[in-house]
């Protein structure tokens, strides 16, 4: 049991968030793969698994390269972690719809009934008790006061339990409490089946272009679609530049930016 002392002002500065990052949901989806059972996630175990069996052994990790508490410093999955492109970064659009989604759900609850309700609604292990919140977890027990920190409050799909991340695993800012979410039958089989319109796109364009092509239905710069779809800038440009030689996308300068929208051709292509 893990117990954590909340003062007045630690509570005040209780933020949520809706996603870690694609890099520390790939890194928790590794220890999930060989797990058993009909859960959210067996029709994503038996997936994965079938791309995985066709690489070829050479490209496999036998581990994630970076730790869990440093896959937040280094959000961006390395571009040769074979795991993550097929087994996370395919279906991560919508893992990150389903975060953010939990994260809305949060602000409702903090408007209907303030950080108790939050706290006290979000998990079945985690319970608040003023001014004790209490997280039943398998991490080593003890008490900590978080001394007027803060902390973050994380969903997550892949996590296996609630887990503290704090100094004790090596992160060195307020700390993060992440607790998994479990989404019904109909959510999860969303999650991991393409609807026929998604699939006839991403035959036409490749995956991730089509992602992009999906998150300029708001006009943003390089920078952000890398940050939207946690890939780097670099291939963020290659994508955008063949987009825009197919006449999907234009692109104009703002005050040392590049920003790019659809063309009308890109808007109806993706209706």
């Amino acid at each position: 049991m893990l117990e954590l002392h909340l003062s007045v002002g630690d509570l005040a500065r209780i933020h949520i968030v809706g996603s870690l990052g694609m890099a520390f949901e790939s890194h928790l989806a590794w220890g999930r793969l060989g797990d058993q059972g009909r859960d959210a996630l067996f029709e994503w175990r038996r997936t994965a698994r079938h791309r995985l069996r066709r690489l070829p052994a050479a490209r496999l990790r036998t581990r994630p390269s970076l730790s869990l508490a440093e896959t937040l410093s280094s959000p961006r999955v390395h571009d040769g972690d074979a795991f993550h492109t097929v087994a996370v970064e395919p279906f991560w659009p919508r893992i990150h719809r389903l975060l953010n989604a939990e994260r809305d759900a949060c602000g409702r609850a903090m408007l209907d009934g303030g950080m108790e309700q939050v706290l006290n609604s979000r998990h079945d292990a985690v319970h608040w008790d003023a001014p004790i919140l209490r997280i039943d977890s398998p991490q080593h027990p003890r008490r900590t006061a978080l001394a007027d920190r803060g902390m973050a409050l994380a969903p997550s799909l892949f996590a296996p339990h609630p887990i503290l991340i704090d100094d004790r695993m090596g992160w060195d800012g307020p700390p993060i409490l992440v607790y998994n979410i479990t989404p019904d039958a109909e959510t999860a089989t969303s999650l991991w089946q393409e609807s026929e319109d998604e699939s006839a796109l991403h035959a036409l364009l490749g995956r991730t272009r089509a992602d992009v092509l999906a998150v300029l239905r708001e006009t943003r710069s390089t920078g952000q679609i890398a940050d939207r779809l946690q890939i780097s800038s670099p291939s963020a440009s290659k994508h955008l530049s063949i987009l825009r030689r197919a006449g999907f996308v234009t692109t104009e300068r703002r005050q040392n930016l590049a920003v790019h929208s659809l063309t009308p051709l890109g808007e109806a292509i993706l209706r």
